[in-house]
């Protein structure tokens, strides 16, 4: 009994060694597509951005924005005050 406790345990500690390597390797592989990637992304972002503010400044109508301030809040109806009687 002492034998196969001994294996267990050391399949069991091997084992999550060998996670552990999978599972930094499989971290540092998406840390690494993510950085290729985000590159052209923010490079995208900082266009349609400049193109937004060159239309704003040229008066284009842009869905969605206008240079105006939104209107104000309509005002609720008054609430019924129930009379104590």
């Amino acid at each position: 009994m002492m034998v196969f406790g001994f294996w267990l345990l050391a399949g069991l500690a091997l084992g999550m060694i060998l996670m552990a390597f999978l599972a930094i390797g499989t971290y540092q592989r998406g840390y690494d597509d993510g950085y290729r990637l985000r590159r052209p992304w923010r490079a995208e972002l900082a266009a349609r951005r400049g193109a937004l503010v060159s239309a704003l400044a040229r008066g284009s109508a842009v869905a969605g924005w206008s240079r105006e301030p939104a209107p104000a809040a309509v005002a609720a109806p008054p609430r019924a005050v129930a009379s104590g009687g």
